[in-house]
């Protein structure tokens, strides 16, 4: 009874241990794999604005249906309620305000504008946001990907 009861208490520790790891590692996880996807989000905006400045060029106005672009998408193209979105997982981009590319978080109040004929990056949350807060705080703004 003794050596079944010591091995029941070792297993037990060891559930224990394994739980707490869990328990303190998810949210630095999830933490990580938010700023991830934020980065891959922007580096999409970031080619969608080179390529509707190539469109530009050519055509002489901006196109807001990225598939006009002449480019490989990463994500489908939807038409809902007059408004044309390229929609991935996480992210939605559009043109705004004529020539700006919106990354639009779906779920998070905080979104990237990239001005296309400035080349300037925004990246904004709702007041208060602390996921908006973290990840602008932390994401390559004027990092290249071409």
């Amino acid at each position: 009874m003794g050596r079944n009861g010591s091995i029941h208490t070792i297993v037990l520790v060891l559930v224990m241990l394994i739980g707490f790891g869990a328990a303190l590692g998810w949210p630095q996880y999830e933490k990580h794999r938010t700023l991830v996807a934020a980065q891959k989000a922007l580096d999409i905006g970031k080619s969608l604005a080179f390529a509707e400045s190539s469109y530009k060029a050519r055509y002489k106005a901006y196109t807001p249906d990225f598939e006009l672009l002449g480019e490989a998408l990463p994500c489908p193209v939807e038409r809902t309620e007059g408004k044309i979105e390229m929609v991935c997982s996480d992210y939605a981009f559009s043109l705004a305000e004529g020539n700006l590319v919106r990354v639009a978080h779906k779920s998070y109040p905080k979104w990237f504008d990239i001005n296309i004929d400035e080349g300037s990056i925004d990246c904004s949350h709702e007041e208060g946001s602390l996921v908006g807060q973290h990840i602008c705080a932390r994401v390559d703004l004027a990092g290249s990907n071409n």
